[in-house]
Parts: C-alpha cells; sequence; structure tokens
C-alpha cells in the first residue's frame, strides 16, 4: 500500500470530495467517474463508502454489529438485526 506519510489518505479523501479547501490551499485536477461524471461527494456516496481512519467504531462490536451500527448512523431507513 505505502509507507505511513506517503498520502494515501489524502488521496482517498480528494477521491472521496471530503477535503475542505481554504484560501491558502489549491487543490487541482479533473476527477471522472468512468471517465464521463464529474466525482461529487454525492456521486461518490451513490457507488462507494469510505470509512476514514478516525471513525470509530467500538473494537467491543462483531463485524455485523460494527456495519449495523455505522449504517444506522448513515442511512434514514430502519435496519434490521
Amino acid at each position: 500500500m505505502g509507507a505511513s506519510g506517503a498520502g494515501k489518505t489524502s488521496l482517498m479523501n480528494a477521491l472521496s470530495d471530503r477535503i475542505n479547501k481554504t484560501a491558502d490551499q489549491k487543490l487541482e485536477g479533473k476527477i471522472l467517474f468512468n471517465d464521463q461524471a464529474p466525482l461529487t461527494q454525492k456521486l461518490f456516496g451513490n457507488y462507494a463508502a469510505y470509512v476514514m481512519q478516525d471513525d470509530i467504531i467500538f473494537q467491543y462490536f462483531t463485524v455485523r454489529e460494527a456495519l449495523i451500527f455505522a449504517a444506522r448512523l448513515k442511512l434514514k431507513v430502519e435496519i434490521e438485526e
């Protein structure tokens, strides 16, 4: 994958449109979905998910419990266990 500090998280944040740009920062380039549609956070969310490094998921959850917990936070529908 790459060494610590190589920019893996920064790349994922750029691809998922999660970088808040300020006056002293500049992010340039074009990211296209399937070489056609400009990638936005909404479009990315329709087709993919990205759990950031600092996401809080309790270590004592099973995989199923962690996924249900995360889905309930994100989705506007009731998730059955």
